[in-house]
């Protein structure tokens, strides 16, 4: 497998740790040690560690639309072998990603957080899982359909 192949799945993967670690800290964890400060010092820790967090997130959406992109591109012509299921799977996943991502813009905009912002995120969390479990679910499919039909596949096709 060439190295781009490598690093872009690696890049991928990396990034949606990132998105789904720094979301699970900053809507359960981070809330909880702001209560141990009094109100001016959570106000100001919470808009600069928001900030930092709205880069962090910023920069993952680019990455993972990159990075999806790519991944799509690369395995767009296995799908064809089982195209119901695969193809449902992967609108799916990338359903589930523009609906997190969208709620991720939505929150971290402005320099203060919507009223329903711990909510959301919690709701945000539980999509980005089941992104996950799509996302997993489309490789073991995607795995599974080439293996069923490896007699009609070219020998590149094979190696991938």
């Amino acid at each position: 497998m060439p190295l781009p192949i490598i690093l872009s799945r690696w890049v991928h993967l990396v990034s949606a740790c990132l998105a789904i670690g720094g979301l699970f800290f900053m809507r359960f964890i981070f809330g909880r040690g702001l209560g141990l400060l009094d109100l001016e010092s959570s106000q100001r820790l919470l808009v600069h560690t928001r900030r930092m967090f709205k880069m962090l997130i910023h920069t993952v959406i680019l990455l993972l639309l990159i990075t999806g992109i790519y991944n799509s591109y690369l395995a767009w012509d296995k799908y064809d072998l089982d195209k119901a299921v695969l193809h449902a799977l992967w609108g799916t996943h990338v359903l589930l990603a523009a609906l997190a991502f969208s709620i991720s813009l939505y929150v971290l905009a402005g320099v203060k957080p919507p009223r329903m912002h711990r909510g959301l995120m919690a709701v945000n969390f539980v999509i980005l899982l089941l992104a996950v479990a799509a996302a997993s679910t489309l490789k073991w499919a995607r795995e599974k359909a080439i293996l069923e039909n490896s007699s009609h596949l070219p020998a590149a096709v094979d190696k991938q």
